[in-house]
C-alpha cells in the first residue's frame, strides 16, 4: 500500500517535480497550493507525512504548522519543512513550532529529498535535519 503525502506548496513548478519523483517511487500525492488548503486536506487525508513550504501566498508555513500542531485531528501527522530559507531564526521557530524535521530545498536535490522522505517514514518519529 503506498503512503500518502500531502505537499503544501504554491510553486506549480515544484509541484510537478515532486509529483513525478514521489508518484514514481510509489507514493501517493496530494497537494495544495496555499496553508487555507492545505490544513483542510490534511484533516480529509490525514496524511503518513506532511512536505510544507514556509513562503506561501495566504498564510505562512510557520503559521500552518503552529494550526496544524495544536489540532488534535493532525497533531501527530508529521510536518518537515520544506523551503528556501534556511537561516537559524527560522529554522529555530519550526523547530520551536514542533517541525519533525527541516531541509532546505537548494541544498536537497529530488533523489536526495527522495531518500531523506524514505528515511523518515521507515524509522517514523526520527528528526530529520536538513543539509
Amino acid at each position: 500500500m503506498s503512503k500518502i503525502l500531502l505537499i503544501i506548496e504554491d510553486d506549480p513548478y515544484v509541484r510537478r517535480v515532486y509529483e513525478r519523483l514521489f508518484k514514481f517511487s510509489g507514493y501517493e500525492v496530494e497537494f495544495a497550493e496555499n496553508g487555507r488548503v492545505g490544513l483542510k486536506r490534511a484533516k480529509i487525508l490525514i496524511p503518513e507525512l506532511i512536505l510544507l513550504d514556509i513562503l506561501l501566498p495566504d498564510m505562512n508555513g510557520l503559521e500552518i504548522l503552529a494550526e496544524l500542531k495544536k489540532d488534535p485531528e493532525v497533531s501527530s501527522v508529521p510536518v518537515i519543512m520544506l523551503t528556501n530559507l534556511g537561516d537559524d531564526q527560522t529554522i529555530r521557530k519550526a523547530t520551536e513550532l514542533n517541525a519533525d524535521g527541516y531541509i532546505v530545498k537548494s541544498s536537497a536535490p529530488p533523489e536526495k529529498l527522495l531518500k531523506m522522505v524514505d528515511k523518515y517514514l521507515t524509522k517514523q518519529g526520527k528528526k530529520v535535519e536538513g543539509v
